[in-house]
């Protein structure tokens, strides 16, 4: 702000001036600190605008403002400048540019800066705030772009981050990291590296290459992490891809296009300044190993260059502006999911800003990739689904032809897909035809039918009908798919009350408990009506007694909750051992045989109302008679629904916690594995064995979703990975994914 518009200070013992007539005029009330902040953090978060013009003339204005309240908030100023950096990563040319012109002003602002930054950066690299370490690097990068930093210490930290890279006693997640960090910050200024100091940065890409390519030894780690166990789709470590980037950047000259780089409109400007040095650094060291690094990634790709438009490309795979433009989108991601409108219209305000480039195809490539990222998304699946709604809605014309383009590609490659993806694709395609009332070319997808019965692409279909069903009913979906969709259609979702027929044995008694519940009768009269029948094995009368109040109940879930509510005493009388949990169970699933969904909700149901316990939900889940159900979602959705009770809501105490949690956990995967060998050794055939692949697969799912649980029994684990040597898929994947977590 000039001086024109500023306010005129006034002293308190001086006069107000007189008008004419006689009364004091009034000074303009000059801002508070909270006014003047605020006013500095919002013109700061508008520098994160993808159009460059309107960003100029921002940081001209932000610049002004903030030289002439530097003296009084200086330190308030990098405080937000900091927070905006980590928001805003790949905005941090804007933001250079901003400190580059202050430090034209007042030398003094660029020295605190920097100090601000390294002081910031070593806090954040000890208390393991990655992207926001990430971020900082990035600023100092274009920091030497804008002439407030030298080369020459640029090259001085990063050559101490490299430094990290040759620690041998250092994890290997560490010095993943750290490489990273400095790969990363390349495209930035790594021109600015090779007219000024080329010797220096050829000996630090050596440096890099020495540890990436002899070093370091990713093949393990990142076996699991392979949505497609084929090599068919590209699925490249994230290290060594930016590696290869980089290796193209630097034989470009260290040229590149994608980069946002205001400052270049300030040059003649900021070329008057004089630079800085950063203060000493020496990269934290974590010594107890406490500190948890980001784990490896794969890089997911979908497209290829014949499905963008004719009159488009994008970067191909090795071009560094790939890298930009994805890391650009997972930003805007990252920081606006909560808010789907906002977040579609800044994903658009990007496509607009790269008017030559497939930009929708870029977007949908790397939500579906996040989505289906080992071994975890970094958002809910619902988060990506409702996104790619809006993007549907905001361009009728391209995203919706994307999606469905997108989805029919991912179906082509089902069969080598892994299983928690395969889950996470069934969760959003089913969520998303939900929302454009179930329009699909069904009959592209025909070919599903005469496939073998536990194949990926016909137990695909199979799960997303079963899944549109839940979000809709059975009657409209069986209307709306082809008729050749039969064989995979489930039966209607209807209760299945056996004792209809008078003949069964417990037929009489379910009578009289039927006209006791009609009746509003109290529980205790119920349990002496159970006790009093004594020609019946105490099986059978837990069998009558469920499946009554599950028929009674069977309008609703309400229904069905409150008579176990208000029968609790009863059920719980009833569930003294194993064999009788079990039993209720097994009545269950008799009742609402066709209902998935109602087994899942009522036997959760069961199990936080302390009726079975959540071993009997294993021993039941893993029973020979659910054989062929258990390559279904719904049985490990109610498995981790009873790991994540357990861990979160028993009422015990911590430690008795904790090792109910571990000898769940160690139940599981002990007769997971045994269920495993026994089907292996009983099933001989040379085909294909699907079935084994979607148990192993899910086992390993369940074991990712509890990984700092799993680590405290990974002792017991690899006992058990050395006994199921027969199997070896099975032992070499509970080895990896002992190896990936530790």
């Amino acid at each position: 702000m000039n001086s024109r518009r500023r306010c005129r200070e006034v002293s308190p013992e001086e006069p107000l001036p007189a008008e004419a007539g006689g009364r004091p005029t009034k000074c303009a009330r000059r801002p508070d600190h909270k006014e003047v902040m605020a006013t500095i953090e919002n013109l700061m978060i508008k520098l994160s605008d993808y159009n460059s013009a309107t960003v100029q003339g921002r940081i001209e204005d932000l610049s002004y403002y903030v030289t002439d309240t530097l003296h009084i908030y200086k330190w308030d100023i990098l405080r937000t400048l900091v927070d905006c950096v980590e928001k805003y990563p790949m905005q941090c040319g804007a933001y250079a540019t901003f400190v580059g012109l202050v430090n034209v002003q007042d030398y003094e602002f660029g020295s605190e800066c920097l100090k601000c930054v390294t002081q910031q950066l070593v806090k954040a690299l000890y208390e393991g705030e990655w992207l926001k370490a990430q971020s900082l690097v990035l600023l100092l990068a274009d920091l030497v772009n804008t002439n407030v930093l030298t080369v020459g210490s640029m090259l001085q930290l990063l050559n101490s981050l490299v430094d990290v890279c040759e620690e041998e006693d250092a994890s290997h997640r560490r010095r993943d990291f750290y490489a990273h960090l400095v790969l990363s910050s390349l495209p930035l200024v790594g021109r600015e590296l090779y007219e000024k100091k080329e010797t220096v940065l050829q000996t630090l890409l050596k440096r890099l290459q020495v540890y990436i390519k002899r070093e370091r030894s990713p093949g393990e780690g990142t076996r699991l992490l392979r949505i497609f166990n084929n090599c068919d789709v590209p699925q490249l470590d994230y290290l060594e891809l930016l590696w290869l980037q980089i290796k193209r950047l630097m034989h470009a000259k260290w040229i590149e296009k994608e980069l946002l780089r205001p400052y270049a409109a300030f040059d003649e400007n900021l070329s008057t300044a004089l630079q800085h040095h950063l203060p000493p650094f020496q990269p934290p060291c974590h010594e107890d190993d406490s500190a948890d690094y980001p784990h490896p990634w794969l890089v997911f790709r979908l497209f290829e260059a014949n499905d963008f438009p004719p009159h488009m490309r994008m970067p191909d795979e090795l071009d560094i502006g790939r890298h930009i433009i994805e890391a650009h989108i997972m930003e805007t991601v990252r920081l606006h999911h909560l808010e789907r409108k906002i977040c579609a219209e800044r994903l658009m305000a990007y496509c607009v800003a790269k008017p030559t480039r497939p930009m929708e195809h870029c977007i949908i490539e790397v939500l579906l990739g996040q989505m289906l990222q080992l071994p975890s998304s970094p958002l809910l699946t619902i988060n990506y689904g409702a996104l790619i709604i809006e993007l549907c809605k905001l361009v009728p014309d391209k995203f919706p032809r994307i999606v469905a383009q997108a989805a029919d590609m991912l179906y082509t490659q089902l069969e080598y897909m892994n299983p928690s993806s395969f889950d996470r694709f069934v969760n959003w395609f089913s969520h998303h035809l939900s929302n454009f009332r179930y329009q699909w070319n069904w009959q592209d997808w025909e070919n599903s039918i005469t496939l073998p019965e536990f194949h990926p692409t016909r137990q695909f279909v199979r799960e997303l009908l079963k899944k549109c069903m839940r979000l809709s009913y059975h009657q409209h979906i069986v209307q709306l798919v082809p008729a050749s969709y039969a064989p995979l259609l489930p039966a209607s979702p209807d209760p299945n009350f056996k004792y209809i027929d008078g003949l069964l044995p417990g037929a009489k008694l379910a009578k009289h408990v039927l006209d006791a519940i009609r009746s509003k009768c109290a529980p205790e009269l119920l349990g002496g009506l159970l006790e009093a029948t004594t020609e019946l094995d105490e099986g059978l009368k837990i069998n009558v007694l469920m499946q009554s109040l599950l028929h009674l109940g069977c309008k609703s879930f309400t229904h069905i909750f409150s008579l176990l509510s208000k029968f609790q005493p009863v059920l719980k009388m009833l569930a003294h051992n194993d064999a009788n949990q079990l039993a209720m169970l097994r009545a269950l699933f008799e009742v609402w045989s066709n209902n998935e969904h109602v087994k899942l909700v009522v036997a959760d149901k069961l199990l936080k109302m302390h009726i079975v316990s959540n071993h009997a939900v294993v021993a039941w889940v893993f029973n020979p008679s659910l054989k062929s159900e258990l390559v279904k979602m719904y049985l490990w959705e109610l498995l981790n629904l009873t790991v994540r009770y357990t861990k979160y809501h028993m009422r015990i105490t911590e430690d008795n916690q904790s090792t109910d949690l571990n000898c769940l956990l160690l139940n599981i995967a002990q007769t997971c594995v045994k269920v495993l060998m026994d089907h292996r050794k009983s099933e001989q055939s040379s085909e294909v064995d699907y079935w084994f692949q979607w148990i192993q697969g899910r086992l390993l799912q369940l074991l990712f979703n509890y990984i700092d649980d799993v680590r405290k029994i990974s002792s017991k684990l690899r006992e058990i990975a050395f006994e199921a040597e027969e199997a070896k898929s099975l032992s070499n994947m509970i080895n990896d994914y002992l190896n990936y977590i530790t």
